[in-house]
């Protein structure tokens, strides 16, 4: 690259030139920018997932729709159940707080 003489610029085509270098940058760094998410987007999809998910932003879909296994039942109601994740169930609080125990409950 060719030294350019700054000193021998007027005012005006300096700002000129660092308005064309400061477009140049701009339009270089889009560039590398839509470059980069078009890999992404590849790697991506040889992968399965989503660009989120590839870098962490979001949780993959397969872990977050498992439903996970049963571990306590409503006696009462069988079609109520809990996986010992998360808040417990009102049936359940309501049943440990007449004293029966968590063990009864297990599936």
């Amino acid at each position: 690259m060719g030294s350019i003489d700054l000193n021998s610029l007027s005012a005006d085509d300096l700002k000129q030139l660092m308005a064309n270098a400061e477009r140049t940058l701009r339009e270089r760094h889009q560039q590398r920018v839509l470059s980069l998410r078009k890999e992404a987007e590849e790697l991506a999809g040889l992968l399965n997932v989503s660009v989120a998910e590839l870098f962490g932003l979001e949780k993959s879909s397969k872990l977050a729709n498992k439903k996970l296994p049963a571990k306590y039942v409503n006696p009462a109601d069988p079609s109520q159940t809990w996986s010992g994740r998360g808040k417990r169930p009102h049936w359940l609080a309501d049943a440990l707080a007449r004293g029966e125990s968590l063990s009864s409950f297990e599936v």
